[in-house]
């Protein structure tokens, strides 16, 4: 019996083992599960505790979370009134992404607080003319929601397929802000998921923004604003101190490596400082000037940053060795930022992207603890003198 045919009698028993659906071109298949890594030439399905990896060619049709929300985040919502909100609530019941129709059909509650499906779909009470919403234990007054809550106990909880945002904001803003997690989501994986084969994760982490210095917690140093706590996978944002978006992204970035390498390759998912700095610039490069705004593309180098790495004249081992000070705190955090940011693009985009597969190999392997440069030139398969000129070389090439 074929591999395939093994897989194809395993998941015969295992109805309703996941969300996803994945259907193969043999028999007009059908099997359930967790698409949880979709590359150039196979997919992975998880089903149960088993992953399968699945060749393209044996497959018909794939339905997934991750293809189901690309649709609804690519929608305009700023013009949205209380009618689009029910469509996009239907459409995502239908495509199983549970918790967004939740929070559309939240949306139509604010946006026309007599629409008696919002109420039976967020389990929301009316009494007489007033209507409340269940949070938690609480049951809240509609027009509470539109403020901001009097205490970080008072916290709203929310959940997007990916996150868990719990803020003391307004409730409108807290839904615009979980469309743009999952948005980031999306474009996280779409340039680093297939070509370094980050599996996708579905233990949420947590987004923690706050709006009043009170209750937020001490970062690493008392200056931070936005930090985050890989112990607790929670990020902490204060937005009364007004962080820019490239900022929070700039966190947020880190927050969601560590998740995907853990959830790819092995639960420390150890990242290189380097790498988590570098990439986490590349994003924020990218990210939009005002909240919601239009994002750049990921792949244009940013000529300052190049030229500053250019003036610095740092050589490989010391960026790739670089700590945790070296990017907070040290003189030189300026020039070590610019040497990671422009070593993770060299690696992502130099080449014309030959590098990221062996990249992605080096970050798995890195996950499990093999970070050494050593292991970098092991996994690239050039001699670390050739990864060095190679990247100065690119930085030559850029910083103009």
């Amino acid at each position: 019996m074929s591999a395939l045919s093994c897989f194809l009698a395993a998941c015969a028993i295992l109805p309703g083992a996941g969300p996803d659906q994945v259907k193969l071109v043999q028999g007009d298949k059908v099997l359930e599960g967790r698409v949880v890594f979709e590359g150039k030439h196979e997919i992975v399905l998880r089903a149960g505790s088993r992953d399968q990896r699945i060749e393209r060619k044996d497959i018909a049709g794939i339905r997934s979370l991750e293809r189901s929300l690309a649709p609804i985040l690519d929608r305009d919502l700023r013009t949205g009134d209380a009618a689009t909100f029910e469509a996009l609530a239907q459409e995502c019941q239908k495509a199983g992404l549970e918790n967004e129709a939740r929070n559309f059909w939240l949306r139509v509650l604010l946006a026309d607080p007599k629409n008696e499906a919002a109420v039976q779909a967020v389990g929301a009470q009316r009494v007489l003319e007033e209507v409340r919403v269940p949070f938690g234990k609480d049951r809240r007054k509609l027009a509470d929601l539109t403020k901001r809550q009097a205490s970080w106990k008072d916290a709203f909880e929310l959940t997007s397929t990916h996150f868990l945002l719990k803020t003391d904001l307004d409730l409108p803003f807290a839904l615009d802000i979980t469309v743009a997690l999952e948005g980031f989501y999306r474009r996280f994986y779409d340039t680093l998921g297939s070509p370094l084969e980050l599996y996708v994760f579905d233990e949420a982490p947590e987004i923690d923004i706050y709006g009043g210095s009170k209750d937020f917690p001490v970062g690493p140093l008392k200056s931070d604003t936005i930090w985050f706590a890989p112990g607790v996978n929670q990020l902490h944002v204060l937005a009364a101190a007004d962080p820019s978006v490239a900022a929070v992204v700039h966190e947020l970035s880190k927050q969601m490596l560590f998740n995907a390498l853990r959830r790819s390759a092995g639960t420390t998912a150890q990242v290189p400082q380097w790498t988590s700095n570098g990439i986490a610039r590349m994003f924020s490069l990218a990210a939009p000037a005002e909240r919601f705004g239009p994002w750049s593309d990921l792949g244009k180098p940013d000529p300052e940053s190049f030229a500053l790495a250019q003036r610095a004249k740092l050589g490989l081992e010391k960026v790739f060795n670089a700590n945790l000070n070296d990017f907070n705190s040290s003189p030189q955090q300026a020039e070590m930022t610019a040497g990671a940011y422009t070593l993770v693009h060299y690696l992502v985009f130099g080449q014309g992207g030959e590098l990221r597969p062996k990249y992605g190999q080096f970050l798995r392997a890195g996950a499990k603890g093999k970070i050494s440069l050593q292991a970098l030139s092991d996994a690239l398969g050039m001699p670390r003198k050739d990864i060095e000129s190679g990247w100065l070389a690119h930085i030559d090439a850029n910083a103009h």
